[in-house]
């Protein structure tokens, strides 16, 4: 994938100085103070993820405190706190403690958000250090927390191969379109569907691409898409969101991404946790495309979005939207 990040990295970069640039503000700062936030904000953002963990070390290093734990002494909770912690933190570390706090609250439409929309190495590393941290597994986790049958859903998808290769072969096209009609007809039961789970799960990106084009030219289905049949038919409200969350991911995650923002800034309460995610997390990856996506589908700019929505809370739209626009 191409790059196409709103943030980049600084080329006049000296982690110290900057280190000491945000120990000033906190420590001359009082209470939300707009100055503290506004100086801090701007630091963030003009800084790549990797730069920022250079910073945070170099602050540690001087100071003997993480750079969180004294933002969280002057700005202890809101928005604004959760959007810089977002920056701070190394992206597989921000993910894995939403995951784990998803996971312990049954939060589906997190838990399959992130599992649905990073890649295999992404995947890994957040796997990786959640074991670390919480000394227990994913795997085991999601056994433990999740009580429904779509548990063994969430486990293949973290063991999905994902894009690691793209060859398409006609007869496995032809096999995958045979497992999805059979789901069609049996309304996407796991149980009784059950091919249908290792068939989208264990192919590559392309070869399932291939399958979805065929699927929507079958026979009495009316150019249906496979998320249009899913969504009228899986009467399983969670199952429906995990599968329909998945083939738009392999579709086109970015079109997904701007799907989901549109959702948060549309709800009668912005899903402000949501917004922090995707525009944080895909800051230095796609967010440009995911900006265009979202003024082609919904004829608004994103940052606009997220302002109207969000704009109550001053220091929060201010921060969200320099990444969004930067």
């Amino acid at each position: 994938m191409i790059k196409s990040g709103t943030i980049e990295s600084e080329k006049n970069f000296d982690p110290e100085v900057d280190a000491c640039r945000i120990r000033l503000a906190l420590k001359d700062g009082q209470e939300r103070d707009i100055a503290v936030e506004n100086t801090i904000a701007q630091l963030l953002v003009e800084r790549s993820n990797a730069q920022r963990q250079d910073i945070n070390s170099m602050y540690n290093n001087l100071f003997k405190e993480s750079i969180c734990d004294d933002l969280r002494k002057v700005i202890n909770k809101g928005c604004y706190f959760d959007t810089a912690r977002a920056l701070i933190l190394p992206t597989h570390q921000f993910d894995s403690s939403s995951l784990r706090e998803a996971i312990e609250e049954g939060n589906d439409k997190v838990i399959a958000e992130i599992l649905c929309t990073r890649t295999k190495e992404e995947l890994q590393k957040l796997t990786e250090f959640y074991e670390a941290e919480y000394e227990s597994s994913l795997t085991d986790d999601i056994d433990l927390f999740i009580a429904d049958n779509h548990k063994n859903l969430y486990t293949a998808l973290l063991q999905s191969p994902r894009d690691s290769h793209s060859g398409v072969e006609e007869k496995v096209t032809a096999s995958i379109l045979d497992v999805l009609k059979t789901a069609e007809k049996q309304g996407y039961k796991l149980e009784s569907s059950k091919d249908l789970i290792d068939t989208l799960t264990k192919h590559n990106f392309s070869q399932l691409r291939a399958a979805f084009k065929e699927f929507q030219k079958r026979e009495g289905g009316n150019m249906e898409m496979l998320e249009g049949s899913v969504r009228r038919l899986c009467k399983n409200d969670t199952v429906n969101m995990i599968l329909i969350t998945w083939v738009k991911s392999i579709k086109n995650v970015t079109q997904l991404f701007s799907e989901l923002l549109y959702l948060s800034v549309t709800s009668l309460t912005a899903d402000s946790a949501r917004i922090i995610r995707i525009v944080v997390g895909r800051s230095e990856i796609d967010l440009t495309q995911i900006k265009s996506h979202y003024m082609m589908q919904y004829n608004k700019q994103l940052q606009l979005a997220v302002q109207q929505k969000c704009g109550n809370d001053h220091a929060y739209s201010n921060i969200i939207s320099m990444v969004i626009k930067n």
